[in-house]
C-alpha cells in the first residue's frame, strides 16, 4: 500500500488543528453561555450607600444614583474605574457629608458598574462625559462640588472644562493621567482583543474577582497597609463582579480605551474652576504614578492646588482624618 504523501499529512494536521481550535472555541462559548445564565441583574445588588437609590434614564442607558436631599451647593461623588468599581468606594465620604453638612449629596454609578446598566455598548470617554453632563443638567439644583476618584477624575475635569457653569469646585482623588505612559503595550492590547473575541476574558474575569484575588489586588496596588483594607469594601467588590455584564466596562478599562489622551495638558492644566488634587505621600507602592504632577501644577498655578496625604490611593478609607480635614477646608464644609 502506498504511503500517504507529505502534502496529505500536512493537510490532515491542519484539519486536525482547526477542528481542535473550533472545539476549544465551542467549549468556551458553551461555558460562557452556561455561566451567564447563573448571573443576576445588576439591580439585584444591595444599595452601595445608605442614601436613597434612584434611577436616571440617559442617552446611553439607565444609570443608578444615590441622593440625600439638603440645602446649599450640592456635592457629587464619582467612583473610580476598575474591575469591581462602584459607589461603595465613596462610602466614607458619603457618611462624613451626611453627618457634618446639610448640603445635598449625590453619588453616581457609572454605566457598566455598580447597579447601573451593564449591557453591550461602546464604553468610551465620550460616553462617560455624556453621562455626567446629562446627570449634572438633570439632577442637582445649581453648580455642584464634585469629588471624583481615579479615572473618574478625568471625566469630571473634562466636563468641568466644557460646561463650567455646572461645576463649582473639584476634588480629584488619586487622579489618573499623570504617569509618563498609560494603558497596556501593543502586544498587551492585542492579547486582550483576542481574549475578548474568544470569550476568555469574560470567564477569567469572573474567576479573578473572587474575594482572595481582590484582597491581594487591594493589598498590592491600592492600600499601603494591608490591615487597613475594610471588609465592607471587599464584600461589595466581590458582589458587584458577579452580575450580568460585569466584565464589559472593565475590559475597556484594562485595554486603555477609557483613558482621555493627554489629559494632563489638554484638560487638567486648562481647568478654570478651583481644583484640589490629592495624591499619596508615598505612591511608589501603588499601581499609579504621578510623575507629571509637578509639571502640571506649574502650568496652572491659579486654579490647581495639591495635597499629599498618608495612605494609598483611597485616603478616605486609609487616612480619613487628614483627608477630611483637607477636603472640609477646601469645600468650606465646616
Amino acid at each position: 500500500m502506498a504511503e500517504p504523501s507529505s502534502s496529505h499529512s500536512y493537510g490532515r494536521t491542519v484539519l486536525a488543528t482547526g477542528a481542535s481550535l473550533l472545539g476549544t472555541y465551542a467549549g468556551l462559548a458553551a461555558a460562557r453561555w452556561a455561566y451567564r445564565r447563573t448571573l443576576p441583574s445588576p439591580l439585584s445588588l444591595p444599595p452601595a450607600l445608605d442614601l436613597e437609590p434612584r434611577p436616571i434614564e440617559g442617552p446611553d442607558g439607565r444609570a443608578q444614583y444615590y441622593v440625600r436631599p439638603g440645602n446649599g451647593p450640592p456635592v457629587i461623588l464619582l467612583h473610580s474605574f476598575n474591575a469591581v468599581a462602584s459607589s461603595r468606594e465613596m462610602q466614607p465620604i458619603a457618611e462624613h457629608l451626611a453627618t457634618t453638612t446639610d448640603r445635598p449629596i449625590y453619588a453616581l454609578d457609572w454605566l457598566g458598574f455598580g447597579r447601573s446598566d451593564r449591557g453591550p455598548r461602546a464604553y468610551s470617554p465620550t460616553l462617560y462625559e455624556r453621562q455626567l453632563y446629562h446627570f449634572l443638567t438633570e439632577v442637582p439644583d445649581g453648580p455642584a462640588d464634585i469629588i471624583a476618584l481615579s479615572l473618574g477624575a478625568e471625566y469630571a475635569a473634562q466636563v468641568a472644562l466644557q460646561a463650567a457653569p455646572l461645576v463649582r469646585r473639584l476634588v480629584l482623588i488619586s487622579p489618573t493621567g499623570l504617569a509618563p505612559t498609560q494603558g497596556p503595550s501593543a502586544p498587551g492590547r492585542l492579547g486582550l482583543a483576542l481574549a475578548d473575541r474568544t470569550g476568555t476574558f469574560e470567564l477569567l474575569y469572573h474567576r479573578l474577582t473572587r474575594r482572595t484575588s481582590l484582597r491581594d489586588y487591594y493589598a498590592r496596588q491600592i492600600f499601603l497597609a494591608p490591615d487597613a483594607i475594610p471588609s465592607v469594601l471587599l464584600d461589595y467588590a466581590e458582589q458587584t463582579a458577579q452580575v450580568r455584564g460585569a466584565y464589559r466596562a472593565p475590559l475597556r478599562f484594562v485595554d486603555g480605551t477609557l483613558s482621555i489622551e493627554n489629559v494632563a495638558e489638554d484638560v487638567y492644566a486648562r481647568l478654570y474652576r478651583p481644583t484640589l488634587l490629592l495624591t499619596p505621600a508615598s505612591p511608589d507602592a501603588t499601581v499609579q504614578s504621578f510623575e507629571r504632577l509637578s509639571s502640571l501644577l506649574s502650568q496652572n498655578t491659579r486654579d490647581l492646588s495639591h495635597e499629599a496625604l498618608p495612605g494609598g490611593l483611597l485616603p478616605h478609607w486609609e487616612a480619613p482624618t487628614p483627608f477630611f480635614g483637607t477636603v472640609n477646608e477646601f469645600l468650606d464644609l465646616s
